[in-house]
């Protein structure tokens, strides 16, 4: 961990802010690099840093990167951020560190979707922009989506797998929108609310009675979105690619 907590507007359903709250908190660059030297020294050479949005204050970053530089630490690290806050800069700094990975969050590629989830992004073609930044640098990304949202419909949906093989990265996530117990959204919910432990509330079934879809049709279009992603040329020539150029 370097930094906790997430002040972005998606905290009504998400539960980053419910463990670590809102308030962005940093670990001393000089500390967060004594940890990974500490490992490096013991043979171990990639970590995967849990923030919640890494590079969140961009001078905390920066001074990371520099200490990383510092010391010459010959190791990897994958991390989880938002498009908007990687320019160039970052991206090349944090690549000549070790930078192996990124996660980041798509959602749906309905706007109508995504602002009644309270859900701010940027602009598709500066999406695209910056994946294909990264991946020209060799940086793996993973894209996250969710479908199942309360104002999801199967055209909202189908654009969204559609716009993820777009996409074509390296690694694609795709979740169902769940109101998990605790959150603020989860409130709104809880008459709707359809699962009957805890242990279902896993993003992999639809957990409240949609105005739309039932548990089995999320379900299949759940698996429809793993296979017709994965199961295509163009995303098998490039995972391989990736591994090549690695």
């Amino acid at each position: 961990l370097g930094t906790r907590g997430c002040p972005y507007s998606c905290f009504s359903y998400c539960v980053y802010p419910l463990q670590q709250g809102r308030k962005v908190r940093q670990r001393n660059p000089k500390f967060i690099v004594d940890e990974m030297e500490y490992w490096v020294k013991k043979g171990i050479t990639m970590f995967t840093f849990r923030d919640p949005v890494f590079s969140i204050n961009r001078k905390h970053t920066l001074e990371f990167c520099d200490e990383m530089k510092n010391r010459n630490l010959k190791c990897y690290f994958i991390i989880e951020t938002h498009l908007r806050i990687l320019d160039k800069e970052l991206i090349n700094k944090l690549k000549e560190i070790g930078l192996k990975a990124v996660k980041v969050g798509v959602e749906s590629f309905d706007e109508d979707v995504l602002k009644d989830a309270n859900r701010f992004t940027i602009k598709k073609d500066e999406q695209l922009s910056k994946i294909r930044e990264l991946e020209n640098k060799n940086i793996q990304v993973s894209a996250m989506f969710i479908i199942g949202f309360p104002k999801d419909t199967y055209s909202s949906i189908n654009k969204t797998i559609s716009y993820a093989k777009k996409i074509n990265s390296t690694y694609s996530q795709f979740s169902v929108w769940t109101p998990y117990p605790g959150t603020p959204i989860y409130e709104n919910f809880k008459d709707k609310i359809t699962a009957k432990k805890f242990e279902d509330f896993d993003q992999y079934q639809l957990v409240y009675k949609h105005d739309l879809f039932n548990k089995d049709q999320i379900r299949k279009l759940l698996n429809k979105s793993y296979n017709s992603y994965y199961l295509r040329i163009n995303w098998v020539s490039k995972y391989i690619k990736s591994f090549i150029n690695a």
